[in-house]
């Protein structure tokens, strides 16, 4: 008796942890290109509809994050972790974004457009890049229409950041060791 209760307590759980299905619809005609920016991403995905860039589409932004990683980005967006990265972008003439820091590495934007007479209607399209050691300030959309845009950055998963301390553990073991063989040669 006691294992078919614990059984379905499990299954319940596991069903309510489960993370719902976000429904994206792409734009009708939309689609993206990494050589549509200035300097070229190295991934895109979208245009979806709507914006993805508020409180509301936080399961639609997960989504959509999912598909341009081609697998799960994780750990899932949390809204009030990256609503304070819009301030970052300010739109110099129609399609310039400038930075107010210089970006390094690789960064992940979610960009929304309105329609601005391209007839693609109100969509999101998120781009990933690679900054490198130089950085980048600025990049040019290629597009008309920019409404806003955050800024996510990659967050390491788990395993990396347990991998991170076994690296400085060992480092820090290796060196204690050296202090000691230098100390005993020092007595010799």
């Amino acid at each position: 008796m006691k294992f078919p209760l614990k059984t379905a307590v499990a299954a319940l759980a596991l069903v309510a942890a489960t993370p719902s299905l976000a429904a994206l619809t792409l734009v009708s005609g939309g689609t993206c290109s990494t050589s549509t920016t200035d300097p070229d991403a190295i991934a895109c995905a979208g245009a979806f509809s709507g914006n993805l860039n508020n409180t509301a589409s936080q399961a639609d932004l997960n989504a959509a994050l999912d598909t341009l990683v081609g697998g799960s980005f994780s750990p899932d967006i949390i809204f009030s972790d990256i609503e304070g990265t819009g301030s970052l972008f300010t739109l110099v003439g129609t399609d310039t974004l400038n930075f107010s820091q210089t970006l390094y590495g690789q960064q992940i934007f979610s960009i929304h457009f309105g329609d601005a007479g391209t007839g693609l209607g109100n969509r999101t399209i998120l781009y990933m890049f690679d900054f490198g050691t130089s950085g980048a300030n600025s990049i040019t959309l290629g597009t008309n229409g920019f409404s806003n845009a955050v800024l996510i950055t990659p967050v390491p998963e788990l395993a990396t950041w347990g991998m991170m301390l076994l690296g400085m553990g060992a480092i820090g073991l290796t060196m204690r060791s050296r202090r000691r063989k230098n100390r005993l040669l020092q007595l010799a």
